[in-house]
């Protein structure tokens, strides 16, 4: 039963995993077929010549310019961006169930700054809107710093005792740079003065803020989507494999069962009738007579209370009280009466 049960919670787990390599493989099989259909807006395109379906799922690729003052590199005072992110980590290493020793990161603090910014080509421009609402969203690293802590002795053993012990603190910034090309694919839409804008879709489609171009996109995407494929496919196997195991065991504990039912059933039926053929040949008193059908000898025992007085034949009915005394009947078995 403990086996059944352990190929049970594996079979769970492997369809937990199968569910979840299965669900990203349809995402990026879907994201990979959306973003190769995306409509390539031109350098001059016109908004109202756009069907529906281009405008709900477009491409562009420009550089970056801010509308209005840029943001300025809190480390570097000659980087400038529209999107930073800042953020703050606490490197440690801590004790594992196993005994074994690992690094583990934990995020203090993520901010953002964004300004309005657009994507420029020649003369087109087309405003980038909700950026941070992106699924991908590319930034370059300006600036990575790690302090390493100063622990004293008593630092060290405390955290060896409690079974984590901080390594330093990370500080990352990262941008987007001004003038810096740019893939944006998502949603076109047009503004009140009749500025092409580009934010995420209404339709739940992936919004990409990235610095490849669309063909490494593509490929990056199908890559996932490959291996993520495997793995569907890897895990479904080994679920056939362990459900294959698990309805082979039931049935053949099904066929044990029905076969002891069998045998149990023609044992019982050779004893009724050697039982039956015993009876022949002796006339029977009325003390000795069953005290339901009066025919049949008393064969079987009434337990707890302990009355012979029924024969095998009508023990099948009596099932609740005996019919002696009326106390409940907890077993029957087979009386032997010289």
């Amino acid at each position: 039963m403990s086996e059944s049960w352990g190929e049970f919670v594996v079979l769970g787990l492997d369809a937990i995993i199968f569910g979840l390599c299965s669900h990203i493989y349809w995402n990026y099989s879907f994201s990979s077929s959306l973003v190769e259909k995306a409509h390539r807006l031109g350098i001059n395109p016109i908004f109202d010549n756009l069907s529906n379906d281009d405008k709900f799922y477009a491409a562009y690729q420009g550089e970056v310019k801010a509308l209005g003052k840029s943001i300025k590199s809190l480390n570097s005072p000659d980087v400038s961006g529209v999107i930073q992110r800042l953020t703050i980590r606490e490197h440690s290493i801590a004790r594992n169930s196993s005994g074994f020793w690992s690094d583990q990161k934990n995020t203090i603090q993520e901010a953002y700054n964004v300004v309005p910014f657009v994507l420029e080509r020649g003369r087109m421009v087309v405003e980038i809107v909700d950026p941070l609402n992106a699924e991908l969203l590319d930034l370059d690293t300006v600036h990575n710093k790690f302090e390493t802590s100063k622990m004293g002795f008593l630092d060290s053993f405390v955290g060896f005792f409690y079974g984590v012990r901080q390594r330093g603190i990370e500080t990352t910034e990262e941008m987007m740079k001004e003038g810096s090309v740019i893939t944006a694919i998502g949603e076109v839409s047009k503004d009140n003065q009749g500025l092409l804008q580009l934010s995420s879709s209404s339709r739940g489609y992936p919004y990409f803020l990235t610095s490849m171009p669309i063909t490494s996109l593509l490929r990056k995407l199908e890559e996932q989507k490959r291996t993520y494929k495997w793995l569907t496919y890897l895990f479904g196997s080994i679920g056939l494999v362990i459900s294959y195991r698990i309805v082979k065991n039931w049935y053949e504990k099904r066929k044990d069962k029905l076969r002891d039912e069998e045998l149990k059933r023609k044992l019982q039926e050779t004893r009724k009738e050697r039982r039956k053929n015993a009876r022949y040949g002796h006339e029977l008193q009325e003390n000795e007579c069953c005290v339901v059908c009066k025919e049949n000898p008393k064969e079987i025992i009434l337990l707890p209370c302990g009355h012979v007085c029924i024969c095998e034949d009508c023990s099948g009915a009596i099932k609740k009280d005996c019919p002696i005394c009326r106390s409940p009947i907890g077993n029957k078995a087979a009386a032997f009466i010289s």
